[in-house]
């Protein structure tokens, strides 16, 4: 029976095959609570984007009917009006805080799997609530973090840059290189009780040990989030083409209909709905990544047999 299986242990050194194995086989023993708890977070985000993204869309449409009427004028782009600027900025904002609210429900849900005996089965909102909270806090202390060491990175690149373009050759591959490891950073913050410049530190220790690890990891589990977001998102790409198709037919009159605006706010909600849910795969990897690189340098269930060892 499935209950019967062995807990999928993070601290332990796998290859690359196994990291993903164990990723998989986690998100398939316990899919249900992830979509459960994830729908409660992630889906009241997705209904709110959602109206951002297709006002954006929609003025889209406003301009290609526009052009379609041969109505533009000097400056095409002011059909977007004040409207443009507060959809563009809800999107970001939606964007950022559902990843947030996802990352940090995964991380928990993943601590409290190791940590509780009976798993994720019978698990309610209230255990994972304490958490969740404080991974949240700590995401977003690792956002601004981050968001402060790229604009610094970006400014750096840019100077070097003013003084020659072949400054290019050497600061982007090094900005690469030292983006990888980063990725390593919330797994790192939000498991241990260390502070933020110690999980930076140890980041890039266990980062640069793992280098190759992590990027195959980012490169497969993206891979596969994308493959996914393709799929959720081809119902919406059907409807746009369509309205787009009306538009330029009759000057936007079918193509503002309420039928196909509500259809097309519809499929926008499960886009992003299916796009979030997609990230699983991604953030599930790295958190045994984290595991199997904290083994390698750290032999964390050596030192922990050792310091139990009077307990035996």
């Amino acid at each position: 029976m499935e209950s019967q299986k062995p807990k999928i242990a993070m601290y332990v050194k796998r290859p690359f095959g196994e990291k993903l194995n164990a990723s998989f086989d986690f998100i398939k023993e316990n899919w249900k609570q992830l979509l459960k708890y994830a729908t409660y977070l992630i889906l009241p985000v997705c209904l709110l984007q959602a109206a951002n993204f297709s006002g954006l869309m929609g003025g889209m449409t406003d301009l290609t009917a526009m052009q379609a009427a041969g109505g533009m004028g000097d400056d095409p782009l002011s059909v977007f009006g004040p409207s443009f600027a507060f959809n563009y900025a809800g999107l970001v904002f939606f964007s950022f805080l559902g990843a947030l609210l996802l990352t940090s429900l995964i991380y928990a849900m993943i601590r409290l799997y190791i940590e509780r005996e009976e798993r994720l089965n019978g698990i309610l909102f209230n255990d994972i609530k304490p958490l969740l909270l404080r991974n949240i806090k700590r995401l977003f202390i690792i956002g601004v973090f981050c968001s402060f060491l790229f604009l610094l990175a970006v400014i750096i690149i840019v100077l070097l840059a003013v003084l020659t373009p072949f400054t290019l050759l050497l600061t982007l591959p090094l900005l690469f290189a030292f983006a990888i490891p980063l990725a390593l950073m919330a797994p790192i913050y939000l498991f241990e009780d260390i502070s933020l410049m110690e999980a930076f530190r140890k980041t890039f220790r266990l980062g640069f040990a793992t280098w190759g690890g992590v990027f195959l990891i980012l490169i497969v589990m993206g891979l596969i989030a994308s493959v996914l977001q393709g799929i959720v998102s081809i119902p919406w790409y059907i409807i746009y083409i369509v309205k787009m198709v009306f538009t330029m037919s009759d000057g936007g009159e079918a193509g503002s209909s309420v039928g196909l605006n509500f259809a097309q706010y519809l499929f926008s909600v499960l886009m992003l709905y299916g796009s979030y849910l997609s990230a699983i795969f991604t953030v599930v990897g790295l958190v045994y990544q984290y595991g199997h690189a904290s083994e390698v340098v750290d032999s964390i269930t050596v030192e922990s047999d050792i310091d139990n060892f009077d307990k035996l």
